[in-house]
């Protein structure tokens, strides 16, 4: 005889997903109303079926239209930009790639936009 145990049960046994953490792409002086990330898309083909399987977050992500809204937390940055517009940064993305670096760039377009010296 085959075990029945009740669906409650069966979906307490799956865990749940883990956050994903990305870094935000754009600058809120560029962007207010909008956070942009820059992600890659995590693919693979399994080699006994060569079916082709999705991250759980960027396959979902890859699956919405533009302008779609998903619930995210926003946690405040560890970069701290110098005060002075002029000084000059230097950034190194170890682990977060070109994310902090388009945002910091478009942070200093608007700056200069905004007619302070960058």
């Amino acid at each position: 005889k085959s075990a029945r145990p009740p669906i409650e049960q069966l979906l307490n046994m799956i865990p749940v997903l883990k956050p994903r953490s990305y870094s935000i792409a754009s600058s809120p002086l560029m962007h207010p109303d909008k956070i942009q990330l820059c992600v890659v898309l995590v693919d693979w083909t399994v080699e006994s079926t060569q079916e082709l399987r999705l991250g759980e977050a960027t396959g979902y992500m890859r699956q919405q239209k533009p302008g779609a809204t998903m619930m995210c937390a926003v946690r405040q940055s560890a970069i701290v930009l110098p005060k002075e517009a002029t000084k000059p940064v230097i950034m190194a993305g170890m682990g977060t790639g070109l994310a902090p670096w388009r945002a910091v760039t478009q942070e200093r377009v608007m700056q200069q936009r905004k007619g302070i010296d960058v």
